[in-house]
Order: structure tokens, then C-alpha cells, then sequence
């Protein structure tokens, strides 16, 4: 961060999200529209008069407080649990959906919404490719067997059939492994494998299984070392990272079953948190990258799972006391408009501010406050939280 004077710290706010987290998982508190935090200190004065007059010689502080006053303006049942003191939410009309290889980006190593579903079962993730092209070069045209190679049981294609041919391998995002699940016994010359480097086809030396590099036999083609390199260019009029193979020789061509499909092995490639529906409302399922697997930062891979559907709930007025949990508030505004900073608070009480205006020019809003608690006991060297900026 800049140290001023720079214009770099001028800061728009933006980027704002609150989370809450009552004992039963964060919840992101949804779109806020202002936010106010008020510091507060309460001060022990004491005068002395031997100057012949009145004049404070000493202040103690005795008291410290912090109130974060917040507007919120999407009334899902949790957040009118908050202003209500609702009791337990009760889920009425339960059912169930699926989704198919539904698409999502690994973003870091960390956890990740895959959006507004719950109570998951049967979750399977699978990486791919979007594009598969084997340019054939006897008839000098492009083969599109992109919807063959990633389909689970998609129908067989034949790969390189010609000393001079090539398999383009591309994706929207970067990637590090190709699975390679061949349906015949080809017979095939030395590999040469390439990427695009931004510049030019470049050579590298895949590791992994022999028979898959060979595109021989089923295997992994593990191509991490050089995923940081990729560059986007275009094939067959299509934009992607890029990875091709090209052989010394042909004998047997190779009929494909696949390429680049694979689904990942739960708790050694990624993890995921299920969500539920639950008395304290809804938590969506996430998922996270590990570090180890064949999955990299930004990789986009296809997730399939069975959730959790409501036909409505339901939760009693004032049934509860106030909530009290940890927050974190979150202000990232966009690249150029200024700081990125978070503040966390590992102890508060959510309380209702004010009034519900039911107003049909205006869009409903609820407004809250955290009353930041002391948590000495717990975090004595930030009790009543900490501020984080980034760089």
C-alpha cells in the first residue's frame, strides 16, 4: 500500500459484504447499502485546583466500545430471523433436485459457494476440456470432437490417424492434467508434445503415465510445469488454452473413448461442505481446491449433485434473544478506486435497528447493528477485533 501523500489512497467504498456467523456457519449477510461504525471511548476525568483554578490534570479511560450500524436490503427468511429475534426456522414442503455438470472456478486454495443449494448428497467432480480438435492432414481440415472427448459415455472417435496430424487439446482456463482413456490397442511412434507460449509452439516433456503420454494406453498426462506458461491463442477459430500432440508415426490408429475427462477423488483433490437446511436457516454446499491433486488456481471443472428444495418456511416471532456470534466486514472496491481492507469481529450481537418501512415506491430495507463484545478471554490480543488492510 502507498503511503501518502498519493492518490492511489483515495477510496471509493466498494465491494462491501458482511458476513455473520452465529455458531452454525458464516453467512454472507447479502447486498448492504450503508454502513455506518461508530468508535466509542467513555473517559474518567479528574480536575485539580491547586493552580487556584479548576484545570483537568489527569483522564482515564475506562470504557471501549465499537457499534456498526448497517442497512441490509434482501429479506430472505435468515435475515428477517435477525430483525425479528425469530425462533428455530422450520423448512416446510422438503424435495429433492439434481444438477449435471454444473461448471465452477477454482479460485485459490480455499472454500467456495457453488451457489444456492443445500443438504448435497451424491457430489462428483470431474475435470474437462472444451475443446478436442483433431486436425487431419491429409484432408488439411479440423475434426471437432470436442463433445466425444468430454463426455462421460460419449461416443468413441479416432484420434491421430496420419504421420503429420495433430490432437489440439484447449480450455477456457488453464489446466495441468489430461486424462487419456483409450478404447483400442494403438500403435504409435514418439510423442511430441507442445503448448503455446504466447509467441510459439513450444516443446515440453509431460509426466505421468508412459502408455498415456504415448496416447497408447488409459493414463494421465501431467502437464502442471508449464500451466503458468500457457498463453491464449487461437485454433480453429476458437480462443483457448492450448496443448498439442503430434507422432513420429503411425501404425494403429488410436480410437478415443475420452480426453481430458476424469472425476476427482473426494478429500485428496477437494473437499466439499454439504450446507444444510437447518434451524438457523440455509447454508449453502461449498468446495475447495487441495493442493496435490490435478486441479489448479482458476481451473473451471463440472460438479454433478443431488440438493435439498422447499416449498416454503417458517419461524415464530420473537422466539429467541438476540443473536450473538463473530462478523467480518469486507470492503474491496473495484481495481483504481482505492484500499482493500477487512474488519473481523470475534465477538457481537446482532440487533435490530429501527423500523421495516412496507413502502411500494421504495425498496423493502432492514436496518441492524453489531454491538462489538469484548472476547479477551478468547482473543486478548485483538478483543474487540482487528483491522486488516491489504497490499
Amino acid at each position: 500500500m502507498a503511503l501518502p501523500p498519493n492518490t492511489a489512497n483515495y477510496t471509493v467504498p466498494g465491494g462491501v459484504k458482511l458476513f455473520f456467523d452465529d455458531g452454525t456457519g458464516e453467512r454472507d449477510l447479502g447486498n448492504i447499502v450503508n454502513v455506518d461504525m461508530t468508535p466509542g471511548t467513555e473517559e474518567l476525568e479528574h480536575y485539580s485546583n491547586r493552580s487556584g483554578k479548576r484545570m483537568k490534570d489527569l483522564s482515564l479511560i475506562i470504557e471501549e466500545k465499537l457499534t456498526i450500524k448497517f442497512t441490509m436490503d434482501e429479506p430472505v427468511i435468515e435475515n428477517w430471523k435477525y430483525f425479528l429475534k425469530g425462533g428455530d426456522i422450520e423448512p416446510v414442503g422438503e424435495g429433492t433436485a439434481a444438477k449435471v455438470d454444473q461448471k465452477v472456478t477454482f479460485d485459490g486454495v480455499k472454500m467456495m459457494s457453488i451457489g444456492q443449494y443445500y443438504s448435497l448428497t451424491g457430489v462428483s467432480v470431474r475435470s474437462f476440456l472444451d475443446y478436442v480438435y483433431h486436425y487431419d492432414f491429409s484432408a488439411l481440415e479440423y475434426l471437432d470432437n470436442s463433445v466425444e472427448a468430454r463426455s462421460v459415455a460419449g461416443s468413441p472417435f479416432v484420434g491421430i490417424d496420419g504421420d503429420a496430424d495433430f490432437i489440439y487439446m484447449g480450455k477456457l482456463t488453464k489446466f495441468g492434467n489430461i486424462r487419456i482413456d483409450v478404447a483400442n490397442s494403438p500403435a504409435y511412434g514418439t510423442a511430441l508434445w507442445e503448448y503455446w507460449n504466447g509467441a510459439e509452439w513450444t516443446t515440453f516433456v509431460p509426466t505421468g503415465d508412459a502408455a498415456a503420454i504415448l496416447m497408447e494406453g488409459d493414463g494421465n498426462v501431467i502437464c502442471s510445469a508449464i500451466t503458468a506458461l500457457m498463453e491464449l491463442t487461437t485454433i480453429n477459430g476458437t480462443i483457448a488454452y492450448w496443448v498439442r500432440v503430434s507422432l513420429a508415426t503411425t501404425s494403429v490408429a488410436a480410437t478415443f473413448n475420452g480426453i481430458g475427462t476424469q472425476v476427482g477423488v473426494v478429500n485428496v483433490e477437494y473437499i466439499v461442505d454439504v450446507g444444510e437446511i437447518a434451524a438457523s436457516g440455509r447454508i449453502p454446499g461449498r468446495l475447495g481446491r487441495l493442493t496435490g491433486g490435478r486441479y489448479v488456481d482458476g481451473e473451471e471443472v463440472m460438479i454433478s449433485f443431488t440438493y435439498v428444495t422447499l416449498t416454503s418456511s417458517r419461524f415464530s416471532i420473537a422466539g429467541m434473544a438476540m443473536a450473538e456470534g463473530s462478523a467480518r466486514l469486507e470492503v474491496h472496491p473495484s481495481v483504481g478506486r482505492g484500499i482493500k481492507f477487512d474488519i473481523e469481529i470475534p465477538k457481537c450481537q446482532l440487533k435490530p435497528e429501527g423500523n421495516i418501512s412496507l413502502d411500494d415506491k421504495k425498496w423493502l430495507e432492514m436496518s441492524m447493528t453489531l454491538e462489538v463484545l469484548d472476547d479477551t478471554t478468547n482473543n486478548p490480543l485483538y478483543p474487540l477485533g482487528r483491522f486488516v488492510m491489504y497490499e
